[in-house]
């Protein structure tokens, strides 16, 4: 990431998901990595990480044990965890919602992890993944740095609602929707950032073949365009070595990234929806600097759409002379 212009692009958090930590903790109670894989233990990657102008995430969960293959989770050791992850000079922390005790709410229980984060010292954006439940969008921000507003994401362009959690499916395009819904912009601003899940750009680009289903480059690119336009976390699931010209193009379009991390950050909206006739639709946001984003968007219904936009309808007179520039 640092030799192919990743970490100088602004990707400068590694994040490690479920499955780094042992099944056992150590003899203290503090979560202890994988010996065959991580043999010089977290504090020694960390360190090796910030060497080369990066950060180190770390996944964890506020049940008792995590997602995946009964790794130990957070709840009855938030401090402990909080102050282990401070230790190693984690700057990250993601906290899943499996295996949660029933008699605690999804708030409570972050708001307890999150205390026990502030009260080591040490800074660490604390990102919650709560699938959308318990109405989040609500909360989040005031918990949380990131807060995950619906299911997991899977590499598919529209797929049914198939994991636990909000929304109306795992797919890109419903998300997209989903989003459209929830109004984003009545809940992102500075350290409080909606997120929608990774990016799955070009997932297992090699094997598409021009396919529409998973994510192509049609796909990836309007994928890129909307967690950009709601300055939603960029963290791409897909592999980053070797990247391809394609693939770079997208990851590595500073322009799109600038508009991610406009200082404003404000969430663009769906000015107009179109689903039930084209399946075009009009999505807009303000920028600091006076510009205005705009995405005219093709839903996929039907192939060659015509989307237009009047002025008016993204906060300009008709009779404005405006520049337009295509950041694609």
């Amino acid at each position: 990431m640092v030799a192919n212009g990743m970490r100088d692009a602004g990707y400068t958090m590694m994040l490690l998901d479920d499955c780094w930590a042992a099944h056992d903790r150590d003899e203290n109670g503090e979560l202890q990595p994988m010996p065959d894989f991580f043999p010089s233990g977290m504090k020694a990657l960390a360190d090796y990480v910030h060497e080369r102008g990066m950060q180190l995430g770390l996944y964890t969960c506020v049940g008792t044990e995590t997602c995946k293959r009964n790794r130990p989770g957070s709840y009855g050791y938030f401090d402990v965890d909080a102050n282990t992850f401070a230790k190693w000079g984690i700057d990250l922390v993601k906290a899943d919602y499996c295996n949660r005790p029933s008699n605690e709410t999804g708030k409570d229980l972050y708001y307890q992890f999150s205390s026990a984060l502030n009260a080591t010292g040490h800074p660490m954006i604390f990102a919650t993944c709560q699938w959308g439940e318990d109405n989040v969008s609500e909360w989040g921000g005031d918990i949380a740095q990131m807060f995950r507003i619906q299911m997991d994401h899977i590499p598919l362009w529209n797929g049914p609602p198939s994991a636990s959690g909000a929304g109306y499916g795992i797919g890109t395009k419903n998300i997209i929707d989903f989003m459209a819904d929830l109004h984003p912009s009545k809940y992102t601003r500075p350290y409080a950032w909606m997120d929608p899940d990774f990016l799955e750009t070009l997932f297992l680009e090699k094997y598409l073949e021009n396919d529409n289903i998973m994510m192509n480059y049609t796909n990836s690119r309007t994928e890129f365009s909307f967690w950009a336009l709601w300055s939603s976390p960029l963290l791409v699931a897909t592999d980053p070595a070797n990247l391809s010209v394609e693939k770079a193009s997208i990851l590595l379009n500073t322009e799109v990234i600038a508009i991610n991390q406009d200082p404003l950050f404000i969430a663009g909206e769906r000015i107009r929806n179109d689903n039930e006739t084209t399946g075009g639709q009009l999505w807009s946001r303000p920028l600091s600097n006076g510009d205005i984003c705009v995405i005219l968007y093709n839903s996929g219904q039907h192939d060659n759409v015509p989307i237009a936009v009047s002025w008016s309808e993204i906060g300009w007179s008709n009779d404005d002379n405006v520049s337009i520039r295509d950041l694609w």
